[in-house]
């Protein structure tokens, strides 16, 4: 193999809709290849985040430290990750805090920033470090204002990765905490939108459901919060603890998705299938192939369905 040849059967898995075993078998060759050859941390990175998305924990590990070997930033953020999530069966806040640590020191804002607005999460609630509520607020005003003022901050990542949803939700709860709904309202709804776009990449993804309940959560806590935000298809996060559906239009065709309380649990029937929990509906629920939360924007006309 040449690089020319490596760098082809990279380009071709990338650009392709889909994948056979084989080409999966040398989309990894390619990047062994190219590792092997020149050592970069970015395609030990790259080829990371691929056995991360065939599941291979394991080997998602290891190419994140050998990654992080070589002083790759992104690398330092995803094994904090790994560890605060527990992605590879054990969680670690110890670890995680070290690779979080190291990642807030890169010279690139963006992924300063996404590496210390989970330090403040530690804070927050005392993962490894000594819990401190003021402390995280503090972190927290100040990343915000960085957010929000992009042409302050200098990063190689595009600019269209500004603002980070994370960052705003937990704005959005202090403003909240503070009797301010009209402005935590707004950031939710911005909150919303932009997780939404997250979870149409990768609905499976550690933390992008997770984030997302929270902001449905506390958009139905606050007074007029529905109203002011409307309705969509996530506030199934919601609905379904009462037991209510939820139904929609999508190229002309209504589909409901109607949620059955069993004890403390909720199952989801949708499409002619039984999904276990809400989070198992939005990650395998499909109409046609595509997934759901996929069409997320081309979904239309909701209406609530009662039990």
């Amino acid at each position: 193999m040449t690089v020319t040849e490596a760098r082809g059967i990279i380009t071709d898995y990338y650009m392709a809709e889909s994948h056979t075993e084989d080409d999966k078998f040398l989309f990894v060759e390619a990047y062994h290849f190219l590792i092997d050859a020149f050592h970069r941390p970015y395609d030990m990175h790259n080829l990371a985040f691929h056995y991360a998305e065939e599941r291979h924990f394991d080997l998602y590990q290891k190419y994140l430290e050998l990654s992080a070997e070589y002083g790759y930033c992104p690398a330092y953020e995803s094994l904090g990750y790994l560890w605060y999530y527990g992605q590879n069966g054990t969680v670690d806040y110890e670890k995680a805090y070290f690779y979080f640590r190291k990642g807030a020191e890169c010279a690139d804002d963006y992924m300063r920033i996404s590496c210390e607005y989970k330090i403040a999460d530690m804070y927050r609630y005392g993962y490894f470090v000594e819990k401190d509520e003021a402390r995280y607020r503090d972190m927290i005003e100040r990343l915000y204002y960085e957010i929000s003022h992009p042409e302050e901050l200098d990063s190689l990542i595009d600019m269209e990765f500004y603002p980070m949803p994370g960052v705003i939700f937990r704005m959005a709860e202090i403003k909240a905490a503070e009797g301010k709904n009209r402005e935590a309202l707004k950031l939710l709804g911005e909150a919303k939108v932009q997780i939404a776009e997250d979870i149409k990449g990768n609905p499976s993804w550690w933390g992008n459901l997770e984030e997302m309940e929270s902001v449905v959560m506390l958009i139905h806590k606050i007074p007029g919060g529905s109203r002011v935000c409307g309705t969509d298809l996530y506030d199934l996060f919601c609905l379904s603890r009462d037991g209510l559906g939820l139904s929609f239009v999508y190229n002309g065709i209504r589909f409901t998705a109607e949620c059955v309380r069993e004890g403390r649990s909720t199952v989801i029937k949708f499409n002619n299938k039984w999904y276990r929990d809400i989070n198992s509906f939005f990650e395998k629920a499909k109409i046609g192939g595509r997934p759901l939360t996929a069409l997320y924007g081309d979904l239309i006309d909701y209406e609530i369905e009662a039990a």
